[in-house]
């Protein structure tokens, strides 16, 4: 029997659900086709270079129009590609990448990225929240030799029901509640167009980055948890972008507006600089603490998994 961490099974409940998608998943032959072939010698080199070809690969199916139907499901597909990228480079790692979800994000980690205006909560503008675990044994072995209690103190079961489900919530928000100072995470939004867009994702890192504005009612986090008390807190923007990239440069108003993001601003090209880095450079700037290994040794490791404990992904590659 196959072995599984606590991270590993959030990740694959993270894919999976992106698969749940119509929009993703309607969009996937088309997507895994190219991709695919991008790769062409399975390799974590080639994986990872996808970040410079991702925009090329979201445009295959592109936006069929510009009502708000249409926008609205292009961003949902950008997002999830953005989510099944990034996981699939960070397999093996502690850090794994979910849309906003409340059965899969830990409760601790929701509290404390509330934002408040008075006593109305109001949660982040954020598509995608990345989860870098702490280094302890509890996240790093089986899954169900996790020992923890609850708050009355009873050990919290690793399985439920006929099926013995694996116990997910209630044994993640108990180990976030004793580790969250342990704990990092990052916000990415991502947004297909960048003009329209790049205003929002500048106030929210101004908010997070200010922990609030108490002359105007607004905070972040809870009196239990704050973004204060992670190992490390990050807010980044990832964009296609669906404008056309030989308009802007360093001195574009939508450049200037995300220079500064906490987490950086990043694109489905190659990089340019001072304008935008492309996504393959948000790990070594945001998740560099996942592993003890360095990505490329990971993941080549890793990734002789792909048709076994990683078929999840549905790429079929057989280089």
């Amino acid at each position: 029997m196959t072995t599984e961490n606590i991270c590993e099974y959030l990740r694959k409940e993270a894919v999976n659900q992106l698969f749940a998608m119509n929009s993703f998943n309607n969009s996937w032959p088309s997507w895994e086709s190219v991709i695919s072939e991008r790769i062409n010698h399975l390799s974590a080199t080639n994986v990872v270079d996808l970040g410079d070809n991702l925009a090329d690969i979201f445009k295959l199916t592109g936006v069929a129009g510009r009502t708000q139907s249409d926008v609205s499901g292009a961003g949902n597909a950008w997002e999830a590609l953005v989510c099944w990228y990034l996981n699939l480079c960070l397999i093996g790692s502690r850090t794994v990448v979910v849309k906003q979800k409340k059965s899969l994000i830990p409760e601790p980690i929701r509290q404390s990225l509330t934002v408040s205006y008075g006593s109305f909560p109001s949660g982040t503008e954020s598509d995608l929240i990345a989860i870098t675990f702490p280094n302890k044994p509890d996240y790093l072995e089986d899954k169900h030799g996790i020992t923890i209690r609850d708050n009355e103190g009873s050990l919290i079961p690793t399985s439920v029901g006929r099926n013995s489900k694996f116990n997910y919530k209630p044994l993640v928000d108990a180990l976030f509640e004793r580790d969250f100072s342990d704990c990092e995470i990052g916000v990415i939004q991502c947004k297909t167009n960048w003009n329209d867009n790049a205003q929002i994702p500048m106030l929210w890192d101004m908010i997070y980055a200010s922990r609030g504005f108490r002359r105007h009612s607004i905070s972040v986090g809870t009196s239990t948890f704050s973004i204060d008390d992670l190992d490390k807190f990050t807010y980044s923007f990832v964009t296609v972008p669906t404008v056309d990239r030989s308009g802007i440069n360093s001195n574009s108003t939508c450049v200037k507006r995300v220079q500064n993001l906490s987490g950086g601003n990043y694109w489905g090209h190659a990089s340019i600089p001072s304008v935008a880095n492309s996504l393959k450079d948000i790990f070594g700037r945001n998740f560099s603490s996942a592993s003890s290994e360095s990505l490329i040794r990971r993941l080549n490791s890793e990734l002789e998994k792909l048709s076994g404990d990683y078929s999840y992904f549905n790429l079929n590659n057989d280089n």
